[in-house]
């Protein structure tokens, strides 16, 4: 993933697995990335708001939930945080990129938030292109291991990083932790082959 004026963290970001789990009101077997390449199905958890005193930066480099980097969701799940109970819940993004407050119904201030993704390979895909965005910081762990987080406030701006990634034969998991400042609360990710064409083959599950 390019450079950029922040703590772009990328840990053994070659080889990695990756995973695509969506969640809407269709059969599993019928969710696939976008024509573009982009995953609209998603488990989503928020908003989770920032603990006082601290910064999205700051919240975002800490487990919102506990093992967060572990986790492994399916709708209806719960986790009580500072006493307020949430729901994980299947979504699906309107467009090519996701939208916290579109699905929410709500302006979300210095808060923090999840989506997760299970995608199902029937082969070892290995140099798969993965492209990220994220509105405002974003953290990103494939398969339980911390590979990824930018922690400026930004605009969002599709395909801003990328890096090749190894998509493993079966299901793979994506966590893809967001947090907000202020406005907008948004993120983006798809899978592109070598020679940047959209990954379209690919099997969206709802859980794992």
């Amino acid at each position: 993933m390019k450079t950029a004026p922040a703590l772009v963290k990328i840990a053994a970001l070659l080889g990695l697995s990756i995973a695509s789990a969506t969640a809407v009101s269709l059969s599993a077997d019928s969710l696939r990335p976008d024509a573009d390449g982009y995953i609209r199905d998603w488990v989503m958890l928020a908003p989770i708001v920032v603990r006082e005193g601290e910064t999205c930066a700051e919240a975002l480099l800490r487990d919102s939930v506990p093992k967060e980097s572990a986790l492994k969701p399916k709708a209806g799940d719960k986790v009580t945080l500072g006493g307020k109970e949430l729901s994980w819940r299947n979504v699906t993004a309107s467009t090519n990129f996701f939208d916290f407050n579109e699905t929410l119904k709500s302006i979300n201030d210095h808060v923090a938030g999840y989506i997760v993704t299970y995608v199902e390979c029937d082969a070892d895909i290995p140099e798969v292109v993965m492209a990220v965005a994220s509105n405002d910081q974003g953290r990103i762990y494939f398969n339980g291991v911390d590979i990824y987080a930018y922690t400026e406030a930004r605009p969002l701006m599709l395909d801003a990083d990328k890096g090749k990634v190894t998509l493993k034969k079966g299901t793979n998991v994506i966590v893809f932790k967001i947090t907000n400042e202020q406005n907008s609360w948004q993120g983006a990710m798809r899978f592109l082959d070598k020679s940047g064409k959209p990954l379209k083959n690919l099997r969206i599950k709802l859980q794992p």
